[in-house]
């Protein structure tokens, strides 16, 4: 296959005028020529405004690298201290709900904060929040339902979640509010963008060249497909597309979405 992988490079730069591609890399900088470029940039972790200033005190869980932070972290903790580490996870929607589940069942003790008053309230109906919220406690997770977090800060060696009840001290902290998609470079050469990068049926972005695909491609529904088989989808889909294979646009496949939580099976359907 005639395929070209470019290792440990920055894209600083598209030339729509030039149709070019502009990297930083160990070569130094490069331009290279495209006919059809496709954009799948993804997602980072949502952090909610008011945490800005606590960045340095928190982790997020979006990639492999957050991973093998935390799973570094985990095994200091035993280590050094003998026991198992002690979590607060802030976010009760999906990642937030699967995140708190894997790490009690792995032996961790797991606190779980929610500034609303139940569980995966986007995804689940009342009847299943409280049957997941049942799972949770049976896992042992103290889960805490509006929750307003005034301050997230380190004290010796620990850090320290402020609510209006008080101070709770823990190993550390996750932020796990949502993703948002990493729009920024679509958005400096003027593709259009809302919450994620504006395709059409065909996966093409404002530019008829250019087209996206991911958790960063926002389709005609206003929906951002962030889940493995449309996304896996999403790229077959456009490979034959542009090799002329295909002249129909893309179809959301049938796929269920569930939330990966030990030992909960919801009763209805999930709403996304």
């Amino acid at each position: 296959m005639n395929i070209s992988v470019f290792e440990s490079i920055t894209v600083t730069g598209i030339d729509r005028s030039t149709q070019s591609v502009h990297i930083q890399g160990e070569k130094g900088a490069e331009a290279l020529i495209y006919d059809r470029l496709v954009i799948a940039t993804g997602s980072a972790a949502f952090i909610p405004p008011p945490f800005y200033p606590f960045r340095d005190n928190f982790y997020v869980f979006n990639s492999l690298h957050d991973l093998i932070e935390l799973r570094h972290l985990q095994k200091r903790i035993l280590d050094e201290k003998k026991r198992a580490t002690e979590w607060a996870i802030i976010g009760g929607g999906l990642i937030g709900c699967e995140l708190s589940s894997d790490l009690a069942v792995s032996g961790d003790k797991v606190s779980l904060f929610h500034a609303e008053n139940r569980l995966m309230e986007r995804q689940l109906v009342a009847e299943d929040s409280l049957k997941l919220l049942a799972v949770m406690h049976s896992h042992s997770i103290d889960v805490k339902f509006q929750q307003a977090i005034q301050a997230i800060e380190k004290i010796d060696g620990r850090t320290s979640i402020l609510t209006e009840e008080g101070h709770s001290v823990y190993d550390a902290v996750i932020v796990s509010c949502g993703f948002k998609p990493r729009t920024e470079l679509a958005g400096n050469i003027g593709l259009e963008t809302q919450r994620g990068i504006l395709v059409n049926r065909y996966l093409q972005t404002s530019d008829k060249n250019i087209f996206s695909l991911g958790d960063v491609a926002e389709l005609p529904d206003n929906k951002l497909y962030a889940y493995i088989l449309p996304i896996r989808s999403q790229a077959n889909w456009l490979a034959t597309y542009l090799c002329g294979q295909e002249t129909a646009g893309w179809q959301v496949p049938d796929f269920s979405a569930v939330a990966k939580v030990h030992g909960f099976e919801a009763d209805h359907p999930y709403v996304f």
